[in-house]
């Protein structure tokens, strides 16, 4: 099946209800968030201009259409994801009342089966990916402070680097980091560990910024070598550092897989359902369920329990 390129996607020309239902959903959502969003919308009123159909003209058919193309074309995952953009822009336009009712109620969604959650580090994989990094210098004291603060804490890679210097405070006895640019603009807190808030204290002793003012952000881009520049971190950087990192002991990771492995290594240290839900700041307890999940399909099977010693 055909795809779109997204070169052609971006120069689509909206109809005014469809331009106004993306624009409303937009608003609602991270900036992390918008673009992926943005690209899947375009690609489904691509779809439909390309079958005379507009937003307010659709019905079951033509979205069981839309799903079957999805599952043609795309990795299950991904599918998924454009489906959820699509069912979305229905409600919101329901909302609007562009529509009576989501045209796309009752058709079937796409699984996303439990094996398809990311990569989770074992806790000694964990432990090898830290001790690798050089904290001789002030690069290596930075990137150990991110990778730690992202896997104890499950933070993600577009939040750390929303932090600013104000965001570390003290609650209850407890260090905590305020999260004030959280998925769906939800504003959260992290309880830090000792060693955690330790690990940003002596980079951010090494980078020359332990009294920066409370709006300077937390984690800064470096020049070539060992040179801070007072610029935030983007995403993309963040991505390419656990990378890098990951590479340096032989392991395959990424931002999000930092996040699970803090939820797996949660649940493997004895923490219960309701603790690592709140610690992940999951809204559906369905979410963490997958990863234990995951974990206890071969770590309590069935087949464990046919033919006992």
């Amino acid at each position: 099946m055909h795809r779109t390129p997204a070169t052609r996607l971006k120069a689509i020309v909206l109809a005014p209800p469809m331009a106004a239902t993306m624009q409303n959903v937009a608003g609602q959502l991270a900036p992390s968030s918008r673009k992926t969003y943005t690209i899947d919308a375009k690609h489904f009123a691509h779809w439909l201009a390309g079958r005379d159909l507009s937003l307010t003209s659709l019905n079951r058919d033509n979205l069981v259409a839309y799903r079957t193309h999805l599952a043609e074309t795309y990795a299950q995952s991904t599918a998924a994801r454009m489906w959820a953009v699509a069912r979305r822009l229905l409600d919101e336009a329901v909302q609007r009342g562009l529509l009576l009712k989501n045209p796309a109620e009752g058709v079937r969604g796409f699984k996303t089966g439990d094996d398809e959650s990311p990569h989770a580090l074992k806790r000694e994989e964990a432990k090898a990916l830290l001790d690798a990094i050089d904290r001789r210098t002030a690069l290596g004291k930075r990137d150990n402070a991110l990778l730690m603060l992202l896997l104890r804490t499950g933070i993600r890679r577009a939040e750390a680097v929303a932090l600013t210097i104000g965001d570390l405070m003290m609650e209850q006895g407890y260090h905590i980091v305020i999260i004030r640019h959280g998925k769906g603009k939800k504003r959260g807190l992290a309880k830090l560990p000792v060693e955690v808030r330790q690990a940003i204290d002596d980079y951010l002793e090494a980078v020359g910024r332990a009294c920066a003012a409370p709006e300077a952000p937390l984690f800064i881009s470096f020049r070539k070598g060992d040179h801070p520049q007072e610029r935030p971190l983007h995403p993309n950087q963040v991505g390419r550092i656990v990378k890098q990192r990951a590479q340096v002991v032989g392991i395959v990771m990424s931002p999000h897989g930092m996040r699970a492995s803090f939820i797996t290594l949660a649940f493997e240290g004895g923490a219960d359902l309701a603790l690592v839900q709140d610690g992940a700041r999951h809204k559906d307890p369905r979410t963490t369920r997958r990863y234990q999940k995951r974990r206890n399909n071969l770590h309590k099977n069935a087949v464990d329990f046919v033919w006992p010693e």
